[in-house]
């Protein structure tokens, strides 16, 4: 325990001598593993700096800032301020980081699922690209500021065909065909590759600058399209998911939550689990097709960890029991754009010591005053932090990370909280 106390003192040296009282989080060093969960109140963006340099994004959402829900007590309001777009914001804090690493661009980004609170949407007044025949939304805007090495995401042949389907039906697919075009002009122009994400695979997302270099790490593919990697070998999934509808289906096909991507990442002891929008077994009166249930595959998969974050933002249908029990996180970040984030239900799960009964932590993006007059002073009680950037900094070799909260509020960035160092899990 004196080593880690003592690994952790000397990483907080630079930021606790920072002028003017402020406290700032010292720069990423060779061998951390750094997880920005990035607040800016439009959707989910988490942005990796892996142990080696190598860099990734994770989604890059971007609600409709024109609609009467954005814009209303429901959702969250933008951060730090409204002088610039959701995309813009993401740009802004990326862009801050990577020049502190001396790179000028991303290895990898993931989108975890075609909702516009993960890759962006389209609305009316949406800026056009000044590059190519797209617009700037998300994933897209970030994507035009930002060089992308690798995109990877779920793929576009399930549960249908979708381009198929935006032939045919352009207007409901247009958010979709704004990505499919920022696609095609940066595979000309950048040299963008675009890759599904292959389930149980652990070399499709690696560590670029030193790939020898820290042999404890590796990040596997969970799941996709409603499959889940086994845990037992780089092929092998199991689903529950209807097969490819051809033609018009008249049963229920998923929509896009339970299709979401998910990666496990692992540093030495330390172990992280996001995986976008999935959610657990419904209450027996709603009838959810079984298919909605993919928790209950991903849980065995995975394991137990060191830090998750919240399936479906931990709306209602999410973090279920049996899911929670096994994964056992000691750290739940929870990323938060609307009122229903999270579910009065969901966090009852979350803290509940009969679920499991060892310590754990929560901390949340931007939680809203409508959560706290809904749910009560439960919010309080179980959150270490519900307002600010979320960062995870993970120690080599793995064995004992830290959680800072950096202040949303201003474009200084500057440290309002730290946590830990918590020691990771033996496996």
């Amino acid at each position: 325990m004196i080593k880690h106390m003592n690994l952790f003192i000397l990483c907080l040296l630079p930021l606790w001598g920072a002028a003017q009282d402020k406290q700032y989080l010292n720069a990423w060093e060779k061998g951390m593993l750094d997880i920005h969960f990035i607040s800016t109140g439009t959707g989910n963006c988490a942005f990796y700096i892996l142990p080696d340099g190598t860099t990734m994004l994770v989604d890059a959402g971007e609600l409709d800032p024109t609609s009467a829900r954005t814009n209303s007590p429901r959702n969250t309001p933008r951060y730090p301020n409204y002088s610039k777009s959701g995309f813009q914001w993401q740009v802004d804090y990326i862009s801050s980081a990577l020049r502190k690493i001396n790179k000028k661009g991303l290895d990898y980004a993931l989108i975890s699922h075609f909702h516009n609170d993960h890759f962006g949407g389209m609305y009316s007044g949406v800026p056009a690209s000044q590059k190519g025949d797209y617009f700037l939304t998300g994933i897209t805007g970030v994507g035009d500021s930002i060089r992308i090495g690798k995109l990877i995401d779920r793929g576009y042949q399930y549960p249908f065909d979708m381009r198929q389907q935006a032939k045919e039906n352009g207007i409901l697919y247009r958010d979709m065909i704004n990505y499919w075009n920022f696609i095609s002009y940066h595979e000309k122009k950048n040299n963008l590759k675009v890759e599904e994400l292959r389930v149980g695979a652990k070399d499709q997302i690696t560590l670029l600058n030193n790939p020898g270099g820290f042999p404890g790490f590796h990040v596997r593919n969970v799941t996709a399209n409603g499959r889940v990697w086994t845990g037992k070998d780089d092929g092998s999934f199991v689903t529950k998911m209807p097969p490819v509808s051809i033609g018009k289906s008249t049963s229920p096909l998923p929509g896009e939550n339970p299709l979401s991507c998910g990666i496990l990442v692992r540093y030495g002891k330390f172990s992280f689990y996001t995986g976008g929008d999935v959610a657990g077994p419904q209450p027996d009166f709603i009838k959810a097709p079984e298919w909605n249930d993919v928790e209950s595959l991903i849980a065995p998969a995975v394991g137990e960890v060191d830090v998750a974050t919240c399936n479906h933002h931990a709306n209602r249908d999410a973090m279920s029991a049996y899911y929670l029990s096994v994964l056992k996180p000691r750290v739940i970040v929870q990323e938060v754009w609307s009122s229903d984030h999270p579910g009065h239900e969901s966090l009852l799960r979350m803290t509940s010591r009969n679920i499991w009964p060892s310590d754990r932590d929560l901390f949340a993006t931007n939680m809203l005053d409508a959560n706290k007059i809904v749910i009560g002073e439960l919010i309080d009680r179980s959150y270490k932090s519900t307002q600010g950037h979320v960062v995870i900094r993970v120690y080599p070799p793995g064995d004992s990370y830290s959680v800072y909260i950096l202040n949303h509020l201003n474009t200084d960035r500057n440290v309002i909280n730290v946590f830990g160092p918590y020691l990771s899990k033996e496996k």
